[in-house]
């Protein structure tokens, strides 16, 4: 892997993750905050540290820039990081509309540059352990999926628990059907804003009488971060709560054609213990490093963004 140098915008709750990482990966160049106080905190060497931001997105030296700033800023500062000539990703949700979406795909192509985003649970090994099970048709074919993303978390004033939390599993979902859903019907809870839900409840319907159901709220009292695919011969269960020994299980018992329940063994797959933030910027460099499309690129990225936009406006 060749010597990359790589600039951050944003070092907060999640971004300070990620530059430990890139520290760790030696590719860290320079980090900005707008919050100079979590600037200042950021426990790394003040070489560093940017208090411009333009010393990170017009520096000719750096070759990628990482994004994690709140949602509303991402289009501004991905398209600034296109039209400098460098390489961007952008944590998610890629953007906050499909129009924005659709500008930054549009500059990407013209600097000739990967856009990356941040659907993290693509590169987990629960979830890649899930989708080799589904391809080594161990459950048969896919009947339904369902995810519950829950917890007492922090509520957002500029984008929905949409953008902050079903964008995870509208990927991984995706992943699984390589198909956009043809009906969406969804309920939703406003509890602190008029126009923010903070639950929902979202019903995707696919071709062949394939369905999912997304649940998110982030005033779950009790964290849930489960996604099940019940299949013809069986199901799949990642639950990340879990420690790595229990993280998936496959679950052989069915319902069949007259209703009735066939119980069935139960068992868990073992997976490689690996943090999946660090296997998600490795990718990020390799792709960088050999010029080509990283899974969660500006693509896939528009395919969840249309989705999102699906759900938003069945509310």
């Amino acid at each position: 892997m060749n010597k990359l140098k790589i600039g951050v915008i944003g070092c907060g709750n999640w971004g300070k993750n990620i530059v430990h990482n890139l520290l760790e990966l030696n590719v860290l160049y320079k980090v900005y905050d707008a919050n100079k106080v979590s600037l200042q905190n950021l426990p790394i060497s003040d070489s560093y540290k940017s208090q411009k931001i333009e010393d990170i997105i017009e520096n000719e030296t750096i070759d990628a820039v990482v994004i994690c700033t709140p949602p509303i800023t991402h289009k501004h500062l991905a398209l600034r990081t296109l039209k400098n000539h460098k390489h961007v990703y952008i944590e998610k949700p890629f953007c906050l509309s499909l129009e924005e979406a659709d500008e930054i795909i549009a500059t990407a192509k013209d600097s000739k540059k990967i856009v990356f985003i941040g659907h993290l649970l693509n590169y987990h090994n629960g979830f890649i352990g899930l989708k080799n099970e589904i391809k080594n048709n161990q459950i048969g074919n896919i009947v339904h999926i369902k995810a519950n993303r829950m917890h007492f978390g922090v509520i957002r004033k500029f984008e929905s628990v949409i953008y902050d939390l079903a964008c995870h599993d509208i990927s991984m979902i995706l992943g699984i059907t390589n198909d956009l859903p043809i009906n969406v019907s969804v309920n939703a809870l406003f509890k602190n804003s008029t126009h923010i839900p903070d639950s929902i409840n979202a019903i995707l319907k696919f071709k062949h009488n394939l369905t999912a159901m997304i649940n998110v709220d982030w005033m779950s009292p009790y964290k849930e971060h489960r996604f099940s695919v019940l299949g013809s011969k069986g199901s799949l269960i990642f639950d990340d709560t879990k420690d790595w020994k229990e993280k998936l299980c496959i679950n052989h018992s069915l319902i069949n054609d007259n209703l009735n329940v066939i119980k069935g063994d139960s068992k868990f797959i073992d997976l490689k213990a690996e943090q999946p933030l660090k296997k998600e910027l490795v990718n990020f460099l390799d792709c960088i490093n050999k010029n080509i499309q990283p899974l969660t690129n500006h693509e896939e990225g528009l395919r969840v963004q249309k989705v999102m936009k699906m759900i938003e406006d069945h509310i």
